[in-house]
């Protein structure tokens, strides 16, 4: 849906917009994740049951833990791009909205499941949040320099 001719954005600037988000999201994540909570990680890698694997090759799960920041990028931009009000104060709620409904729940499951250590989960959810919100005030700018709203 091509939304340019009528004062919206391209949908090629929204698949441009969010994977750019995504690659910014996977790069933030995994600094985050290796930088500040790297010791975390190793402890709870060391919990995990021997006999515990992903039932794919090594390269498919790290292409479905990249996939998942790709995701809420694509979700955000095209929500926010789509959105009636397009200011940084509703990119703010839609970040934390998306980020309740899927990474918020996520490591909540992983949790009750005993699959994760509650500490880690929530480190690691709170950081994404974190990385939601530094992003957000971003988006009016970005989705506005690919055509103005009618």
């Amino acid at each position: 849906m091509d939304r340019e001719g009528e004062g919206g954005i391209s949908s090629g600037r929204i698949i441009w917009l969010g994977f750019a988000y995504g690659v910014l999201f996977n790069i933030l994540g995994w600094m985050g994740n290796n930088l500040l909570l790297g010791e975390d990680w190793d402890a709870a890698n060391a919990a995990v049951k021997a006999g515990f694997a992903a039932p794919w090759p090594d390269i498919v799960r790290e292409l479905v833990t990249v996939l998942s920041d790709f995701v809420y990028a694509f979700a955000l931009v095209w929500i926010f791009a789509n959105a009636r009000r397009q200011t940084a104060a509703f990119a703010l709620m839609l970040v934390f909205a998306l980020w309740l409904s899927g990474v918020a729940s996520l490591y909540l499951v992983l949790v009750n499941g005993g699959f994760l250590p509650a500490g880690v989960a929530a480190k690691t959810s709170l950081l994404a949040l974190a990385i939601f919100l530094a992003a957000a005030p971003t988006l009016p700018m970005f989705v506005r320099a690919g055509g103005a709203r009618p």
